[in-house]
């Protein structure tokens, strides 16, 4: 049985503000001007990666670009 790799980007902004998108994985992070920004973005990702999926972050993300 061939095991599937599921992609989770987050999209969202950290406690500074800044739009952020991750993946669950930490294999991918962005940092972004705008929300509309980082949406696009992560739904490009979605679809360069099958079975890929996007979610927005209802608390707040910590993001290892800033620090």
């Amino acid at each position: 049985m061939v095991q599937r790799c599921e992609h989770v980007l987050r999209v969202g902004q950290d406690r500074e503000g800044h739009w952020v998108v991750q993946e669950a994985d930490g294999m991918l992070e962005g940092l972004f001007r705008s929300r509309d920004a980082a949406i696009c973005f992560a739904l490009s990702e979605c679809r360069a990666f099958p079975g890929a999926r996007m979610v927005l972050a209802t608390d707040p993300l910590s993001s290892i670009l800033c620090h």
